[in-house]
């Protein structure tokens, strides 16, 4: 079993890997550093981790992790991933909800319950990794 302070590291280590992830990927703005430790923060209070970042002119990355913990490991319990274009509306999504075991071409998802939402609606497999996600966001802004 797992102590508070425990939990807590491994909860702060898992904000620091996604701040790192951001940073190293996007130009963020200043404050955003200053925002993100108030988000950290209430993560290790909530043991969930919700934020939004605008990475251009008219595009967001939202994040949504919750916690749980199994023998000495913190496990993302559930998430959502997201792209959103300027009116906040949804350009593609992953997320770890078992609503869908296969594809839009009717194939069993490897990584189920793991599933990303593109642009047209479809359901594709997704690993449910977040760097897996922003290597997405990045394919996609890419390509306009």
């Amino acid at each position: 079993m797992l102590s508070e302070a425990q939990r807590q590291r491994l909860i702060a280590e898992r904000c620091w890997e996604i701040y790192d992830l951001i940073t190293r990927t996007f130009t963020v703005q200043p404050e955003f550093t200053s925002e993100f430790l108030e988000l950290a923060e209430q993560a290790l209070i909530t043991g969930a981790l919700s934020l939004r970042i605008q990475i251009e002119p008219d595009r967001f990355l939202q994040i949504e992790e919750e916690y749980d913990f199994r023998e000495r490991e913190l496990i993302i319990e559930t998430y959502s991933y997201l792209l959103l274009n300027q009116a906040l509306e949804v350009v593609i999504r992953a997320d770890s909800l078992p609503h869908h075991q296969r594809d839009y071409r009717k194939r069993r998802l490897p990584h189920f319950p793991h599933h990303l939402h593109d642009e047209k609606g479809r359901i594709r497999s997704f690993t449910g990794r977040v760097e897996d996600f922003v290597s997405e966001v990045m394919t996609r802004l890419a390509h306009g």
